[in-house]
């Protein structure tokens, strides 16, 4: 039985040795990272402090992540897969916009439900991201 208490004793000290020294070196290679290419840091900083300085869901729709092929008042998508089906929601704010099974149909399906409104991913072809949507 001693045995057996040493064991779990001695793992457990194992377990919070090794997260110690892992988020050490986590935290390092962020530091690294940011000393080494700050400007997607810098960049998302800026991102951030505007979204914190928007007053409106509208002021939130019209911000620019710095993309200039992005149309300025353009809604970014970020989607989300789950069971064959494609969820898409506003990137910025969160808001759910539509399902479908492509994103394609899920864009078309936001243009519908928010008309005047255009949608832009990465992914969908230029011709869906402005015309079709």
């Amino acid at each position: 039985m001693d045995t057996w208490i040493l064991w779990v004793v001695g793992c457990s000290v194992a377990f919070w040795i090794g997260k110690s020294v892992g988020t050490h070196l986590a935290t390092y290679r962020m530091i690294k990272a940011l000393a080494d290419n700050p400007e997607p840091f810098i960049a998302i900083s800026k991102q951030l402090k505007q979204i914190d300085e928007a007053k409106t869901h509208e002021e939130l729709d019209n911000i620019n992540v710095g993309n200039n092929d992005i149309p300025k008042d353009a809604i970014l998508i970020e989607v989300e897969e789950i069971n064959g089906y494609i969820y898409a929601y506003n990137k910025v704010t969160g808001e759910f916009l539509s399902q479908a099974h492509d994103i394609e149909q899920a864009a078309r399906i936001a243009r519908q439900r928010f008309p005047g409104k255009t949608f832009w991913h990465p992914s969908l072809e230029q011709n869906h991201q402005n015309t079709c949507i």
